[in-house]
């Protein structure tokens, strides 16, 4: 194991604000002609690759930090990879199948937080899965996956009791291939806004979205306006045929209302400049509850939608005579649910 310090962050570095309160190792890297400065050793700058805190963006702190039952700092995926563990001599993806990033989600509840990813197939004769503090290079827990799955391929991992840090998860198979998953655990608090120019998973973590390793998503212009400014309708009309056009200084006039059919005075149906169809769905789905699923292998997640309330179930695949299987909440868990959300019980 490596000793470690705490610091105090002074200086935004790399993903970490000031305030926030961070683990590092003890031994100070001194500059070099390969590294500019001095600093304090991480294993995640916030994307999965090591570096430094320079010493001048953070001071040590000496008192021993208090332990408690439950931390309830923000954890933050920085990166998932899969490769060939020691010993493998082989080349290539492995049989069993890749994690995919976008796939790893981060859950954060009022009084609960989980990792939670599917192995790429059916992992009873799986290797071992470990949890490793990245900074200490402490093993926290090493069991066999069989013993941490949730069903046939979900692992579940609760990182309330970890206090804040840098973590590593690895969940392998006999022939050394290995699936592994980094995360940040902040100090409670962080990150936090205002964050200009944040990384795609800061920026995921911040809104409390699940999935922080997707893209950033793309700027779209002003609701209502194009890219250059220009105004644009709400429900744009589809294409225009090009048998007919009305004539020049045709005076439109609305024949039926209720199916929004317009006539020019040579009485031919025009378009009526709103797409009915999408209109109505809208108007529906801001007044009606809905049903949204995902799916990832051999699971996934329901949503249940009604306006902006969102509450998500997850499921898996069953074996037998059971085709598959929800996991609702309990009592406990539905009453915060109910809080959190403002959506009374039914």
């Amino acid at each position: 194991m490596e000793p470690t310090i705490r610091i105090k962050i002074t200086r935004h570095s790399h993903v970490f604000q000031p305030g926030n309160i961070v683990e590092v190792r003890r031994r100070i890297l001194e500059r070099s002609e390969s590294r500019r400065e001095a600093g304090y050793f991480i294993p995640d700058i916030g994307d999965g690759t090591p570096g430094i805190i320079p010493l001048d963006a953070a001071e040590p702190l000496t008192e021993t930090p208090v332990t408690e039952k439950a931390y309830y700092g923000k954890c933050v995926l920085t990166n998932v990879s899969n490769f060939w563990g020691d010993g493998a001599e082989q080349a290539g993806e492995g049989q069993a199948g890749s994690v995919n990033p976008e796939k790893v989600r981060i859950i954060h509840y009022a009084d609960c937080q989980q990792l939670m990813f599917h192995m790429p197939r059916y992992a009873w004769d799986a290797g071992t899965f470990r949890l490793i503090n990245a900074c200490s290079r402490e093993v926290i827990e090493e069991k066999p996956v069989r013993e941490r799955l949730n069903g046939g391929t979900m692992i579940l991992t609760n990182t309330l009791p970890y206090p804040p840090g840098f973590y590593t998860i690895e969940a392998g198979w006999p022939d050394h291939w290995t699936h592994r998953i980094q995360f940040i655990k902040f100090t409670e608090g962080f990150p936090k806004t205002p964050y200009p120019k944040a990384p795609a998973n800061i920026f995921h973590a911040i809104r409390n979205e699940e999935l922080h390793l997707l893209p950033l998503p793309e700027e779209k212009p002003y609701p209502g306006f194009s890219e250059n400014g220009i105004r644009t309708p709400l429900y744009p009309p589809g294409p225009e045929p090009d048998i007919y056009a009305s004539p020049a200084c045709s005076l439109h006039m609305m024949y039926d209302p209720d199916d929004q059919r317009m006539l020019d005075y040579n009485d031919v149906e025009r378009d009526s400049g709103i797409d009915v169809g999408k209109f109505k769905k809208e108007i529906m789905s801001r007044f009606f509850p809905k049903l949204e699923y995902t799916q990832n292998g051999r699971g996934g997640s329901i949503y249940y939608v009604e306006g902006a309330v969102k509450i998500q179930f997850g499921w898996e695949f069953g074996g037998g005579q059971c085709r598959g299987y929800s996991f609702y909440a309990g009592n406990k868990i539905l009453g915060s649910t109910n809080r959190d959300t403002s959506f009374p019980p039914r």
